[in-house]
């Protein structure tokens, strides 16, 4: 009986795994939010890095390395949070939370580690709302267009469209790729007829609607 009790006390409490899981699914949706206005950047793919350190400390069963755990992995979460990977700040504090979130030690420190990660959760997820509901529902600000590797946007809108607010021209290896903006409060017969007469100029072989904020709504 004493070596069940024994065995117990000394495992992982469930307020613990709560709060490395809660940063693990907050490196994730993070993650996703970065592919989905930016896609496959650089940032995103460091960012995989913060996902995979998130998930060590789940494989460990005992309470005193598990807070060994938490504790190598907080620290270079936060070390990435000042640098290449902003997003992961939140994921990085809800781990090092969970170093003193066990009651059976101290019930107090483990109530405060609770309602401060509670915390840190809800605060973003409010203040982000607005910004998601941008992303996902505002109207295109101009055209995604793509054409062949002898042909840039750039060189075909003249300088007197009244319709292009500006260009941006990335170049790849299947040819330029341009991002052309409306002026602002261009009416939809204006960004009609702007398509219309992108898709005529030489070279175009593909046009979108572009967004932003949102690099998903934008892939074509």
């Amino acid at each position: 009986m004493t070596m069940i009790r024994t065995s117990t006390v000394h495992r992982v409490h469930a307020w613990q795994r709560i709060l490395v899981v809660t940063a693990l699914v907050a490196s994730v949706v993070s993650l996703g939010w970065t592919y989905q206005t930016g896609g496959d950047t650089l940032h995103f793919r460091i960012g995989w890095v913060a996902v995979a350190l998130t998930v060590v400390p789940l494989f460990v069963a005992r309470r005193q390395q598990f807070t060994y755990a938490c504790l190598a992995v907080g620290v270079p979460l936060l070390v990435l949070a000042c640098g290449p990977v902003p997003d992961g700040i939140l994921p990085a504090l809800l781990v090092l939370l969970a170093t003193t979130a066990d009651p059976r030690w101290s019930p107090w420190r483990a109530w405060l580690s609770v309602l401060v990660g509670a915390a840190l959760v809800v605060v973003p997820v409010v203040a982000s709302a607005g910004a998601v509901h941008d992303s996902l529902t505002s109207p295109p600000v101009g055209f995604v267009v793509h054409t062949d590797a002898g042909s840039a946007v750039a060189d075909l809108v003249g300088p007197g469209d009244g319709s292009v607010g500006g260009v941006q021209t990335r170049y790849g290896d299947e040819g330029p790729t341009s991002f052309v903006e409306f002026t602002p409060g261009l009416s939809a017969d204006g960004q009609d007829q702007l398509r219309r007469q992108l898709a005529q100029k030489p070279g175009v072989s593909k046009i979108c609607s572009w967004y932003r904020n949102n690099h998903l709504r934008s892939a074509c």
